[in-house]
């Protein structure tokens, strides 16, 4: 009766990979991990709590592993190395080719070229099926490309792993394969020159992985049957700003377009309504980041105060339902069960090799309306817009991505023509059309280096390091120079002032919410790893709380869909890659509500890869503004060319 339990309890085998059932034991996530282990943490799965062991690396380490665990028990279990080997030989024996199935989806997707693509989740067997069917790996978009029919490929994947028919998706229009076709920056954008030892570059990709990528085929744009009175007549109910009422007829009369309103303006109010209008109480789908889940909730409570709405679950009664990004695949199959899609913050399907891109594509083919939303639809080039086109369904976006980029990239000119071919699709206001506004003012702050601070800045571009680790380990650098200047400007503030501090890198916040708090100042802060509620007590407490005068955040993490307007400073101690993303943490201040100036002070090292970077961000917001600001890209033209004269020669060795 007193005898110890067994260390290894049930073992499941489906010809690739080992599952063990063992107990807690301190240390052993180490082992197994080693091994190419993975826990299964999901209850809802047959095998919680079971470690999944690829076969090959379990049975070539089986006895050191036996050994290493008994080590880690001692004497609380009776296990020898007889039972524990004839356990995985037994389970080797009598293979469950459905041991690792649930939960599987595999997407099938017919090619106009012939053949179709197969991808979805990973398991060996999948990988073993396309091998043998003479498959070509096609590496961004993680899919494999097979010369048969979606039934043959369905079929051989049933019948190797017992699938279910609920287990695929399998597309009913014909895909285009598309070439990536990624487009390098103008030559004459500014690029950043460390100078240092040439480093080597990596190997070539393996003959067998191609760059090919694809997109579900969306339904083109229709003109819908709303007239500019019923939709007006729609809105009585609604109390709105004077120019809200344009932007959801804008959305309402085309199965698909851009609102592109600049920030601040309420993009998220006029999609709302429009959606509960054009969806007359079929179910809507909102796509957002993980961080304005809870705005767009409170945004559609505001609205609508007893709509059903459902975050991160598909609730059948729930005519709401709030996903993120890296949630979408888990919606592809229940796509056609919507009305409506928004798109918020639509440029992070710029990219079509991403993951969330193919699945956002996957749905919008089978939803009839979609709205997408964005106040900076382009962040470095044209070509970002392209698939966001091509979502929509506008004829631009069937172009090839090398003809689109022929035809409206790469000088003004062509920028106008894309500019006119979208006009009717894209609908974008600026933030004069909010006559409370008080405007922003950016002031740029000169700083220098110490001697000792000059030898480290230039020890660190030196370093036989590739040029991208260089450049990170350079503007972590200086952001902590930066620290003692922004130290120095809150001195200067009053005291119903109050600033947001935006870094690139966690380890800044840290250091001046230390240095804040050493000064009396009451802060919050608000970075990446963060929970939604930890971030969202941080906002009610910057805008509600006169003593929490400072927020800190990551920009990453801080910059995008948080209202912030208690601020009327904005400081920058690390500015980020694209000027959109620049602009959308300062409007996180400059925004509806605000009733003050808002000040933008950005430190810049002087003869350093900061001058650099500042000029870059300028280039590509004067490209950015000839395309969907003209009037404003006029303007500040002369303003771009002067401020160029004034930078650093492009190319050279910055800080040399």
């Amino acid at each position: 009766m007193n005898r110890p339990p067994a260390l290894l309890g049930q073992v499941v085998f489906d010809g690739y990979d080992f599952g063990l059932q063992l107990p807690y034991l301190e240390g052993a996530n180490r082992i197994l991990l080693a091994r190419g282990g993975f826990y299964i943490r999901r209850s809802e799965h047959p095998l919680h709590r079971y470690w999944r062991l690829p076969k090959a690396k379990l049975l070539d380490q089986l006895e050191l592993t036996y050994r290493d665990l008994i080590a880690l028990g001692g004497d609380r279990f009776d296990e020898t190395w007889r039972s524990f080997s004839q356990k995985v030989e037994a389970a080797q024996g009598a293979p469950d080719r459905q041991a690792f199935t649930w939960g599987l989806v595999f997407r099938l997707a017919p090619l106009a070229q012939g053949g179709c693509l197969l991808s979805g989740d990973y398991h060996p067997a999948m990988v073993a099926v396309a091998k043998r069917m003479h498959g070509t790996f096609l590496g961004p978009s993680r899919s494999w490309r097979i010369e048969a029919s979606t039934e043959v490929v369905r079929n051989n994947l049933v019948l190797e792993m017992g699938l279910s028919e609920d287990q695929f998706v399998i597309l009913d229009t014909v895909q285009e394969l598309l070439s990536d076709g990624s487009v390098v920056p103008a030559e004459t954008m500014t690029r950043i020159s460390l100078g240092g030892p040439a480093q080597d570059r990596a190997s070539s990709s393996a003959d067998d992985v191609s760059t090919d990528v694809y997109l579900a085929a969306v339904p083109s744009i229709q003109r819908t049957d709303l007239t500019a009175e019923a939709i007006a007549e729609a809105l009585k109910p609604h109390s709105l700003m004077d120019h809200q009422p344009a932007g959801i007829e804008h959305l309402l009369q085309r199965t698909s377009a851009l609102l592109a309103d600049d920030m601040g303006l309420g993009k998220t109010r006029q999609a709302v309504i429009a959606a509960a209008i054009r969806a007359k109480d079929r179910p809507i789908l909102v796509i957002t980041l993980s961080t304005l889940i809870i705005n767009w909730q409170r945004e559609i409570q505001m609205v609508f105060p007893d709509a059903k709405i459902a975050r991160q679950a598909l609730e059948p009664d729930a005519q709401w339902v709030i996903v993120n990004y890296e949630r979408l695949g888990d919606y592809v199959l229940q796509a056609g069960h919507f009305e409506v899609m928004i798109i918020d913050e639509a440029h992070r399907l710029k990219e079509p090799t991403a993951a969330w891109t193919r699945h956002g594509f996957d749905i919008a083919a089978k939803i009839p309306n979609r709205y997408l939303l964005t106040g900076t639809p382009v962040l470095n080039r044209e070509s970002e817009l392209h698939t966001l086109l091509r979502l929509s369904g506008h004829p631009v976006g069937q172009l090839p991505l090398k003809a689109f980029c022929e035809q409206f990239a790469g000088s003004p000119d062509f920028r106008k023509n894309l500019r006119e071919a979208i006009g009717d699709w894209m609908l974008r206001r600026r933030k004069d059309v909010l006559p409370n506004l008080k405007g922003k003012q950016r002031q740029t702050q000169p700083i220098e280096l110490s001697p000792e601070e000059r030898r480290e800045y230039d020890r660190i571009r030196l370093e036989d390091r590739p040029g991208l680790a260089r450049l990170g380990s350079l503007r972590q650098m200086l952001e902590q120079v930066k620290v003692g200047v922004v130290m120095e400007l809150l001195t200067e503030l009053d005291v119903e002032d109050k600033v947001i501090l935006f870094c690139e890198f966690k380890d800044t916040v840290t250091t001046l919410r230390a240095r804040c708090e050493e000064a009396g100042y009451g802060c919050v802060t608000l970075v990446g790893s963060d929970s939604i509620s930890k971030r969202q007590k941080a906002i009610d407490a910057f805008q509600a709380d006169p003593d929490a005068r400072i927020f800190i955040g990551t920009t990453s993490a801080a910059g995008t869909g948080n209202n912030l307007t208690a601020a009327n400073y904005v400081m920058f101690l690390g500015l980020p890659w694209t000027p959109g993303l620049q602009d959308q943490a300062e409007d996180r201040a400059y925004r509806n509500g605000q009733l003050r100036m808002v000040v933008v002070k950005i430190p810049l090292v002087e003869n350093t890869i900061d001058q650099a970077l500042w000029q870059m961000l300028q280039e590509k917001r004067q490209l950015a503004q000839e395309l969907i600001e003209p009037d404003a890209a006029a303007g500040n033209r002369e303003e771009l060319v002067a401020a160029l004269g004034m930078a650093p020669a492009i190319g050279a060795p910055v800080g040399s």
